[in-house]
This record gives structure tokens, C-alpha cells and sequence, in this order.
């Protein structure tokens, strides 16, 4: 729970500009940092430390942050209980194994903060990411922020994986208006997700895609999503996750749960057919720039590979084929 403003410079109202040249945080605002854990011990450790290093004036940002363990064996609670006499930390055990079980509790356990902020425990934010959020919101009023997250591998991957930037995420312009987020770094407004009991999808316990789910609503009822380009996050590729199965694995994920996510939200037939034609059609795509890619070298051969196997995602969620990429944890 976020500690009353009170105990922070009673009510006054602040004008603060944080260590960063050029952020200006208007006013305090409380925000809780929620992580949600499972078996991984070392990511866990490498992110609580990067939380003692954000550049935030407690001034203008009072941040808690919230991690939520889901191992019913509360695995993590020597990790977090490490960090306790450097952080601001509130630690609960969420017994229901699955990723929107967790992420439901995380919000619960984030009651009376103004913002709910989420990082995944394999990543690691930059001193001036909460601040960037922070700032991105005051500046444009927005209900939700989100952030580049740039690949780190662990271990050196193979020269093609690398060169053909399969690990790299779209890019906007700073305080772009854009049509999605991901909670790999996120600012929401507790307003927002006030609105629903459970945010995020618990049907959708293993595959993944809840925060699709939970921002295609939020848009949809007229949210602003926002990009804080400032915001950087790192997220680390054990070599587990650099192999050409799993880039392909993901690739059907995507198309998977970004269907499964649409049809559950509008059960027309014309949305089922939606999907389905557009997975269609980039399997059709996929197989002509595979058959290029076999002449133009091993890059165009993958992104032809990743535009089949999003194709048959798309396909296969439309028909309420789960793929249950979360029953497997990298990097534990």
C-alpha cells in the first residue's frame, strides 16, 4: 500500500526538477513499482538493486515498490528481504500460479498510489526511468506511459540473431500518441484501472498477452497511451531465448494472443474473420519472402519464417487456440 502524502511534505505543492536536465515534475505523486516473480532469483536480485539507483527526488515521486511472488513456496522472500533495509518494499505471495493472477494481486497490494507502474524481473530500468514516466505524464495528461525497452544478452548471440535486430522493439517520437503498451515498463493511472475489478484476464492464465488485453480495452474506451522515450528499460536474453525456435515460438505468440485478446473483446463473426484473413494473408506473404529469403541470405529467410508463424498465430486465436508459452520459465 503507498504511504500517505502526508508523511512526505504535507500537501504542499511541489515544483521539482529531478536530476535530469530538462524534467520538471510538477506536482508529488505517488507511484507503486509492481514486479511480478517466479523462480528467478538472480533477475529479481539485479532489478532490486537498479531500483536503489533510480534518480528520483522524493520530493515529486514517492515510489513503493510491490513484488509480488508467484510461488506459492515464497521463493523469493530471501532475495526481496535483502533489499528490504535500502528499499521502500511491500512482498506478497500470490499462491494462483499464472501471470494475470499475479499481476491482480500486484494492483490489489498497490491500493492508494496515484500511478501503478509494472517492470518485468528480467529487465533492468535506467536511473531516469520512473522519472521519464513521471514527467511524460505530467506533461501530456496521459492515462498510460510506456518506454523503449532495448535486448542485453547474457551471452553473445549467434552474428544473425544480433544483425538482423530480432530482439529490437518499435520506436516512436517522444510523447507520441500511440495504440498500445506492454507492462515490460508501464505508468497507468489508478484511475484507469479502477474501472475493472480484475484488470487483467485470468482466463488467460499461461499465454500470456493480459496486458494486450487490459490496453486494447483501456484504448477502446477512449485511454491515451503515451511514449516517454526517456524511459529506458533493459531486458535480459538468457541463450535460451536466442535460438531460431524460440524467435519463432514468440513470433506465434504474438499473432496468437493479439487474436485471442480481439475475439474475446468483440465474439462477432466478422472479428473471427478479421483475424483469420489477416493471419491468411501474411502466411501467404511469409512463404513468398521465405522463398526470397532462401537467395537473399539467412536474415530475409528468418523474417520470412516470423511472418508465417505470426500468420498462423493470428489464425489459430481466432479460434481460441491458446499457446501456453508461460508454463516455461527462461532465465530461472
Amino acid at each position: 500500500m503507498c504511504p500517505s502524502r502526508r508523511n512526505y511534505h504535507a500537501g504542499a505543492a511541489v515544483t521539482r526538477r529531478s536530476a535530469l536536465k530538462g524534467v520538471t515534475i510538477s506536482r508529488q505523486t505517488t507511484v507503486a513499482v509492481c514486479v511480478i516473480t517466479y523462480r528467478r532469483p538472480e533477475g529479481l536480485g539485479r532489478l532490486l538493486d537498479a531500483f536503489t539507483k533510480l534518480d528520483v527526488d522524493p520530493e515529486a515521486i514517492v515510489p513503493t515498490f510491490v513484488i509480488v511472488d508467484n510461488d506459492a513456496d515464497g521463493s523469493a522472500r530471501a532475495v526481496v528481504e535483502r533489499a528490504e533495509q535500502r528499499l521502500r518494499l511491500v512482498y506478497a505471495v500470490e499462491p494462483e500460479r499464472g501471470i494475470p493472477f499475479a499481476r491482480n494481486r500486484a494492483v490489489r497490494e498497490a491500493a492508494g498510489c496515484d500511478f501503478v507502474a509494472f517492470i518485468d524481473d528480467d529487465e533492468i530500468p535506467e536511473p531516469a526511468w520512473l522519472t521519464e514516466l513521471v514527467a511524460t505524464q505530467q506533461r501530456t495528461a496521459a492515462d498510460v506511459v510506456t518506454g523503449p525497452v532495448l535486448p542485453v544478452f547474457e551471452e553473445p548471440p549467434a552474428r544473425w540473431v544480433e544483425a538482423g535486430g530480432f530482439f529490437e522493439r518499435p520506436s516512436f517520437p517522444p510523447d507520441s500518441v500511440i495504440p498500445y503498451a506492454t507492462t515490460s515498463s508501464v505508468l497507468i493511472s489508478r484511475a484507469v484501472l479502477d474501472r475493472y475489478a480484475k484488470p487483467f484476464n485470468e482466463a488467460m492464465r499461461f499465454t500470456g498477452g493480459t496486458d494486450t488485453h487490459l490496453f486494447i480495452r483501456l484504448r477502446n474506451a477512449g485511454a491515451k497511451i503515451v511514449w516517454a522515450d526517456g524511459a529506458i528499460v533493459e531486458e535480459m536474453f538468457p541463450a535460451s531465448r536466442t535460438t531460431l525456435r524460440w524467435i519463432l515460438a514468440r513470433q506465434y505468440r504474438r499473432g496468437n494472443t493479439l487474436s485471442l485478446c480481439h475475439c474475446d473483446l468483440d465474439r462477432s463473426w466478422r472479428r473471427k474473420l478479421r483475424q483469420v484473413g489477416a493471419g491468411g494473408w501474411a502466411v501467404l506473404r511469409g512463404v513468398g519472402l521465405t522463398a526470397t529469403g532462401i537467395f537473399r541470405g539467412r536474415i530475409h529467410f528468418v523474417r520470412g519464417l516470423q511472418t508465417v508463424w505470426l500468420g498462423a498465430g493470428l489464425v489459430t486465436g481466432a479460434f481460441r487456440l491458446g499457446y501456453q508459452e508461460y508454463k516455461t520459465v527462461h532465465g530461472a
